[in-house]
C-alpha cells in the first residue's frame, strides 16, 4: 500500500469510530482524529500531492479504496507492512513482553502441579512409550546412520517377511523364523472390576495343564530332556520357553536366550484378552495368581537382557511396565531397581519427580537406593555452585540415613578410606554388617547395579567429599538424626520381604530355588493343585504320555512317580526310557511290576545324578516313539534284556 492508501484507510477507521458513538445523529459528521498525529505524514511527497485531490473526495463520500487500486499496490503493501502500526490508544504488547507473560503463568502451573503430587501425576511419569521395546532400534538409535544391518548375499535378512505379510504385536513384533501362531491352551479374561482398575488374569485348558505338570516334574528333577519334549510339542508352553532361555544364558548363547524371551512376551500378547491393553495404566494383573506369574518373569528377563546390551532405555520401558501392572504391591520389587535404569539412561529429570510424585504413595525416601539415586541426579544436572552443594546436601542426608550403602561402596571399589571416615563409628564394616538381612540385600543389589556410576572419577570424588563431610560434622542435629535413623532401620527392616528376596533371586544376588516360580507368595493361587498330582502329566499321543499316565497308579501305592524320582534318580528314569523306547513296551502293569522287580538290586542314589543343566555339549531331543534307530542301540537294548 501506498502513503496516501494508508492515511485513506486510517481516515476510514477513525470515521467508522465515530459513526458507532452517534448513532443518533441521523448525518454523520465528520470525526476529527483523536489520539496521535499521523506518523507517516513526514513522508508526504509530490506523489501524494498530485493523489490529494482525489483522496479528499472519497473521505468525503465514505467509500472503500478500489480492489484494482489494492492489485496494483500488492507489492508495496508486503515491502511496508513492517511499517504498519495500529493507531490505537494502547500500545501494543512487544514479542518479549508476550514471552515473558507466557512464561510466568507456565511457572505458576508448574508450581500448583508440583504442589499436587499425587498417584495421578506418577501415572503420568509411568507412561510407556510403545516403541522403546525393541532393543536393536535403541541400537541403531545409538550408533545412527552409520550403523547398518549386513546381510549375506544371496541370504534372506532375518526379519524381512514375504510379501502381504508384516510383523505383529504391540509389546514385541514377532520374526518370521518364529513358530506360527497357534492355540496351545492360554488365554485371558478379565477377572474383576475395582473402581477404575480393571483385573485380567492368564488362563490354561487341559492340554496346557497337562504339560505344566510335566514341566513341573522336570524342574525338580532338573531334567532339560523332559523340557525339550514339551518345547517341541508346545513351542509356546511359557515355563518351557523361559527354562529353556535361561539354559541359553548358562552356555553363553545370549542371542538365543533374548530370542526365546521375545517369543514368550510376544505369544502372551497375542492371546490377551480384547479388552486388555498391556500399556494401559489401569489395566492390571495380580501376581498371586500361578498363571500370570511367567508373564512376570518374562517381562523382567526381557529387562535384564536389554540392561546386559546396555539398552538402558528399553530396560527403563519395560521396567514400567512390569510396575504398572500392581504398582501397589509390587511383586517384583521394581522400585527398587528401577531408578538404576533411569540413572543409566540419563532420565535424571524423570528420577527426581518420581520421587517427589511417589513420596506418599510409596514412601521411597525410606528405601536406601532413592535417596542415593536422587543425589546423583541433582549432582548431574548441576549448572551453578548452589545446585551443587544442595546435591551434597541430599548426598549427606542419604549418608545419614542409611550409612551401609556407603561402606558396601568403598567395599565394591576397594577403597581405603581416611583417618576421620575410618573413625567414625557409622561408616564401619562391623555397624554395617550388624544390620537387618532385608536392608544388606537391598544394599547389595543397588551397590551392584551402580558400581559402575561411582567408580566415574567425578562421581567417587562427589562421595568422598560428602562422607568426610558428615564424618567430621560436629552438629548435634546431625547426631540426633542418625540416632533416629538408626532407630528407624531397625524397626522398619526387622523382618524380610518376599518382593526382595524374589527380586535377588531374579538377579542372581541369592541363590535361586526355582526359575519359573521364584519365592511363590505365600497367598498364592493356581487353577488346578500343584502337588501330588503328577500322574496326568502327558497325553497319550505324545511322549510318555500313554505310559506314565496309566503307569502311576500301578505302583505299590507308597510310592508316586516323584517320590521314585528323588529315590533312584537316573535308574528310574532310564528304565522308564528303556521301556518306552525297547521293542515290547507291554501293559503297564507288566512295566510296573518289572520296574518293582528290577529296583530290588539297585541303591537309593536320589535325584542328584539326574541329567543336570549341563552346557558342554548341545541338548538333544529325547527319541519319539517310531524312530529309527541305528543297530549298535538296538543291540544294546537286546543284550539289556537278556540280563
Amino acid at each position: 500500500m501506498s502513503k496516501s492508501q494508508i492515511k485513506r484507510l486510517h481516515q476510514q477507521q477513525e470515521l467508522e469510530k465515530s459513526v458507532n458513538l452517534e448513532d443518533e445523529d441521523d448525518n454523520p459528521v465528520p470525526v476529527q482524529r483523536k489520539g496521535p498525529a499521523n506518523r507517516f505524514a513526514f513522508f508526504d511527497d509530490e506523489e501524494e500531492k498530485e493523489t490529494g485531490s482525489q483522496s479528499d473526495e472519497v473521505n468525503e463520500e465514505g467509500t472503500e479504496p478500489s480492489s484494482s487500486a489494492q492489485k496494483n499496490n500488492k507489492k508495496k503493501a508486503k515491502k511496508n507492512k513492517k511499517k504498519v502500526k495500529k493507531g490505537t490508544d494502547e500500545p501494543e504488547e512487544t514479542e518479549n513482553q508476550m514471552l515473558a507473560r507466557l512464561a510466568a503463568m507456565n511457572v505458576k502451573e508448574a508450581k500448583k502441579a508440583g504442589a499436587e503430587g499425587n498417584t495421578s501425576s506418577l501415572e503420568e511419569l509411568m507412561k510407556i512409550d510403545m516403541k522403546l521395546f525393541d532393543t536393536s532400534a535403541e541400537v541403531k538409535r545409538k550408533l545412527g546412520k552409520a550403523f547398518k544391518e549386513v546381510a549375506l548375499p544371496g541370504q534372506p535378512e532375518e526379519h524381512s517377511w514375504p510379501q502381504g505379510k508384516r510383523a505383529t504385536g504391540r509389546i514385541i513384533k514377532n520374526k518370521p523364523r518364529w513358530f506360527p501362531d497357534r492355540p496351545y491352551g492360554v488365554s485371558m479374561v478379565q477377572k474383576q472390576k475395582e473402581g477404575d482398575n480393571t483385573w485380567f488374569t492368564l488362563k490354561h485348558n487341559t492340554f496346557y495343564e497337562q504339560r505344566e505338570r510335566m514341566f513341573w516334574m522336570a524342574e525338580d528333577a532338573m531334567n532339560v530332556g523332559i523340557i525339550q519334549e514339551i518345547f517341541s510339542d508346545a513351542p509356546y508352553h511359557l515355563n518351557s520357553v523361559l527354562m529353556l532361555a535361561h539354559v541359553n544364558r548358562m552356555s553363553e548363547d545370549l542371542n538365543q536366550a533374548a530370542d526365546m524371551i521375545e517369543r514368550g512376551i510376544w505369544y502372551v500378547d497375542q492371546h490377551a484378552a480384547p479388552t486388555f491393553e498391556p500399556f494401559n495404566w489401569r489395566h492390571r494383573m495380580d501376581y498371586t495368581d500361578y498363571e500370570n506369574r511367567v508373564f512376570y518373569l518374562l517381562l523382567h528377563r526381557h529387562m535384564l537382557n536389554a540392561a546386559h546390551k546396555r539398552c538402558w532405555e528399553t530396560a527403563l520401558n519395560t521396567g514400567k511396565l512390569i510396575f504398572k501392572l500392581d504398582p501397589v504391591r509390587d511383586p517384583l520389587a521394581m522400585m527398587s531397581i528401577i531408578d538404576v535404569f533411569a540413572l543409566k539412561a540419563k532420565q535424571y529429570t524423570w528420577i527426581l519427580d518420581v520421587f517427589e510424585a511417589a513420596k506418599k504413595f510409596k514412601k521411597l525416601h525410606l528405601l536406601p537406593n532413592w535417596p542415593y539415586s536422587v543425589a546423583l541426579a541433582k549432582y548431574f544436572v548441576a549448572k551453578t555452585d548452589e545446585d551443587k552443594e544442595q546435591a551434597e546436601s541430599e548426598l549427606c542426608t542419604a549418608i545419614r540415613h542409611f550409612p551401609s550403602v556407603v561402606v558396601a561402596i568403598m567395599d565394591l571399589l576397594q577403597i581405603h578410606p581416611d583417618s576421620a571416615v575410618m573413625n567414625c563409628k557409622m561408616l564401619t564394616s562391623f555397624t554395617a554388617d550388624n544390620e537387618h538381612d532385608s536392608l544388606k540385600l537391598l544394599v547389595k543389589i543397588y551397590t551392584k547395579q551402580t558400581e559402575e556410576i561411582w567408580k566415574v572419577p567425578e562421581t567417587l570424588l562427589f562421595l568422598e567429599g560428602a562422607t568426610r563431610k558428615v564424618a567430621t560434622s560436629n552438629d548435634s542435629k546431625d547426631k540426633e538424626e542418625c540416632d533416629e535413623w538408626k532407630e528407624k532401620r531397625f524397626k522398619m527392616y526387622h523382618g524380610r520381604s518376599p518382593n526382595v528376596d524374589r527380586l535377588g533371586e531374579l538377579l542372581e544376588v541369592i541363590p535361586s530355588t526355582s526359575i519359573s516360580d521364584p519365592v511363590p507368595p505365600k497367598n498364592g493361587r493356581c487353577g488346578y493343585p500343584k502337588n501330588g498330582q503328577t500322574a496326568r502329566v502327558l497325553a497319550d499321543n505324545s511322549f510318555l504320555g500313554g505310559l506314565l499316565h496309566s503307569l502311576l497308579p500301578h505302583f505299590d501305592g507308597e510310592n508316586s512317580f516323584q517320590e521314585q524320582l528323588n529315590r533312584y534318580g537316573s535308574d528310574f528314569l532310564q528304565f522308564i526310557m528303556n521301556q518306552f523306547n525297547g521293542p515290547e513296551n507291554g501293559d503297564p502293569e507288566q512295566v510296573a511290576a518289572r520296574w518293582m522287580e528290577h529296583r530290588e538290586g539297585l541303591e537309593p542314589r536320589g535325584a542328584g545324578d539326574v541329567i543336570q543343566f549341563q552346557i558342554e555339549e548341545p541338548f538333544e531331543l529325547p527319541r519319539i516313539p517310531g524312530e529309527r534307530r541305528d543297530d549298535q542301540e538296538e543291540q544294546n537294548d537286546n543284550d539289556r534284556e537278556n540280563n
